[in-house]
């Protein structure tokens, strides 16, 4: 057997619970009849192995953002999320976002840089089979 997708799938799953349980938990959203989930955090909450996977970057000032759409009459995820954020001096700052498939979870992630506890307002775009649909919301990122 090989240990290869094993260790992937470990790595995986690992991602998704450290993004969903620690300080800025999951947090969700209705639109659409979707439910859309959304994790905050400080990218130091990734195992070195789990970042390194990702091409994340592992630093004080550096946060993912995870992003999981399920509808509920199990319509088709998201195709494509894209979206940005705009920090207290009203910068907008692009994310881009990267999509992960790993069994039948389906999940985009996008790495950034920010300032610790600023309050920063994020504006997401999924891309559904019935067209856009929009979701904001507030978080601020603590570093650690």
């Amino acid at each position: 057997m090989n240990p290869a997708p094993v260790t992937r799938k470990l790595a995986g799953v690992m991602l998704a619970l450290v993004l969903c349980q620690f300080g800025q938990a999951e947090q969700s959203v209705e639109v659409g009849g979707y439910t859309v989930h959304y994790s905050v955090v400080p990218s130091t909450f990734l195992q070195p192995s789990v970042a390194a996977r990702h091409n994340i970057v592992r630093a004080n000032n550096r946060a993912v953002i995870t992003i999981a759409a399920r509808h509920e009459r199990s319509m088709k995820p998201p195709s494509q999320i894209s979206g940005s954020f705009t920090n207290l001096l009203s910068q907008k700052i692009a994310l881009e976002f990267k999509q992960i498939v790993e069994g039948d979870a389906r999940y985009f992630i996008a790495a950034f840089l920010y300032t610790s506890e600023e309050p920063l307002t994020f504006r997401i775009q999924l891309h559904l089979a019935d067209g856009p649909k929009s979701v904001t919301f507030k978080q601020a990122v603590y570093a650690l």
